[in-house]
């Protein structure tokens, strides 16, 4: 009897270890089909602390294997910086470039993350918002996910929430005062009203800019440009840098690679009849258009640096604007864009346009709305005074003007530098109506100490120097140097020997 259970007994372990056997030879399946996709908790790790001394900050992320056969992950890695200030830890793998990484069918795993800050280091080093991503690659497929830290105290305003949102703010008659040596992050977009918002000097506003989607009132999507300040009509803007301390608008991405990066924010809006806004020493920089002026609005600019825009430094129809001491260059199209007239006075200004085809200055009392046809075109009186300034570039023509002999027209430039060929021949009485003073320079050597680096000083011997008129109050360059009490520079730098 003892022997027939051992004998049973027996049996059911060799019987056990046979279906063991036949397990373990079953080779797992793995589908290859790049239908076969995984799915993420969510797209997007964000670590919202706000660090105000060294940390670090952890998140997960749940990834699902939704398919009836498994998966493996080729690789899985961080494609940024080396090493990335973030790190992850996969199914108990560490590290942030883990290959063959496999998901059984209808299974999950979790990703942990964690980011470590520095906030007392350089914003070039640590900005304010940190970027990256998780790259998943298998079965011919790649996704992603985002990686988003915010690595330095800042002022996020309105706030980090509103990413992708508009709204109004109504100021109800009073002052916002923008004046915290801690940085302003500027999210979606944002109509201030009723009253004023004052940036004292020193001030620094990043943009989180870029393409954003929305939908319109019957659902559709609609694509726009996020990080855009807009001063409506009861409201104005006072920028009150000084050349120690000017007051900085630029992107969020301070990283050198997003240094020069054009397109990073939509830009300056003033809405329709705004009225007494000021800006003095700012730097407007990096976004889609510098600044846009609408109808009747009315502002005026000083000692201000515009640069590397995707569209205009400055587009203004109808406005009323002063711009004395300013720098445009790196612009996508014009330095300024003046369409549908207006009245402007632009003194000692340097528009330097290489790289496109459009004209540094451009001119018109009228704009067509359904081009090519032109059946709808407005059209207001256009008044300009354009004094001691250069117009040069990269084209043969850096100054264009488009006329309607149906409304007043009357730009004047007084001791200006201007490269242009083809409009002397569309006007042939330009010289002798439009300027006074005026010569045409047709070539841009001899003019800046060094144009590759952007450096528009003045060269030695320039042809610019000692060819301006004295403008009674302008007796300042943009860098604060005095200018020459006889025969002063044209353009926003007097030459100083060195």
């Amino acid at each position: 009897m003892k022997g027939r259970i051992l004998n049973t007994i027996g049996l059911i372990i060799a019987f056990f270890g046979l279906l063991w056997l036949i397990a373990a030879c079953h080779e797992e399946e793995f589908t290859q089909d790049p239908a076969a996709s995984l799915r993420f908790e969510q797209d997007t790790l964000t670590f919202d602390t706000v660090f105000t001394s060294i940390g670090s900050a952890t998140r997960f992320l749940k990834i699902y294997n939704p398919n009836k056969q498994s998966i493996r992950i080729n690789r899985i890695y961080i494609p940024g910086s080396n090493p990335s200030e973030f790190n992850f830890n996969i199914d108990g793998l560490p590290g942030n470039d883990v290959l063959n990484l496999e998901i059984r069918a209808e299974d999950s795993i979790y990703l942990f993350c964690e980011v470590k800050v520095n906030p007392n280091d350089p914003p070039e080093i640590s900005p304010f918002i940190k970027f990256d991503s998780i790259i998943f690659e298998y079965n011919q497929n790649t996704d992603r996910v985002l990686l988003l830290a915010f690595g330095q105290n800042a002022n996020y305003f309105p706030s980090k929430a509103f990413k992708g949102q508009a709204g109004i703010i109504d100021l109800q008659g009073s002052t916002l005062i923008w004046d915290d040596p801690k940085p302003y992050i500027f999210y979606g977009v944002v109509y201030f009203d009723n009253g004023t918002l004052l940036l004292k000097e020193g001030t620094r506003v990043h943009f989180w800019g870029g393409l954003t989607k929305t939908k319109d009132a019957d659902g559709h999507d609609v694509f726009y440009n996020d990080g855009r300040l807009i001063i409506g009509a009861a409201a104005n803007l006072q920028v009150l840098g000084t050349k120690e301390q000017p007051v900085i608008f630029e992107g969020v991405r301070l990283e050198s690679q997003f240094k020069n990066l054009s397109g990073q924010w939509s830009g300056l809006f003033f809405d329709k009849g705004s009225k007494g806004n000021s800006i003095t020493y700012a730097e407007i920089k990096n976004n889609l258009v510098g600044m846009y002026f609408d109808s009747l609005a009315e502002c005026k600019i000083a000692n201000t640096k515009i640069y590397n825009n995707s569209l205009y430094g400055v587009y203004a129809s109808s406005a009323n604007l002063q711009l004395t001491n300013c720098l445009f260059y790196n612009q996508g199209q014009s330095s300024v864009n003046i369409e549908t007239g207006g009245d402007y006075e632009i003194n000692y200004c340097s528009l330097v346009n290489f790289g496109n085809t459009e004209p540094a200055l451009f001119l018109s009392n009228a704009r067509c709305i359904d081009f090519p046809f032109c059946e709808t075109v407005y059209k207001y009186p256009l008044h300009a005074k354009i004094q001691n300034c250069v117009i040069t570039g990269s084209d043969q023509d850096e100054l264009w003007m488009v006329v309607n002999d149906n409304i007043e027209f009357k730009p004047f430039f007084k001791n200006c530098t201007f490269r242009i060929d083809e409009l002397s021949k569309v006007f042939p009485g330009f010289s002798t109506m439009y300027t006074d003073a005026c010569e045409i320079y047709p070539v841009f050597d001899r003019l800046f100490k060094d144009i590759s680096s952007n450096d528009f000083h003045l060269d030695t011997l320039s042809f610019l120097e000692n060819k301006a008129l004295i403008i009674p109050g302008i007796d300042k360059d943009l860098d604060g140097v005095i200018r020459d009490v006889d025969h002063p520079d044209i353009g926003c730098y007097e030459f100083v020997p060195r």
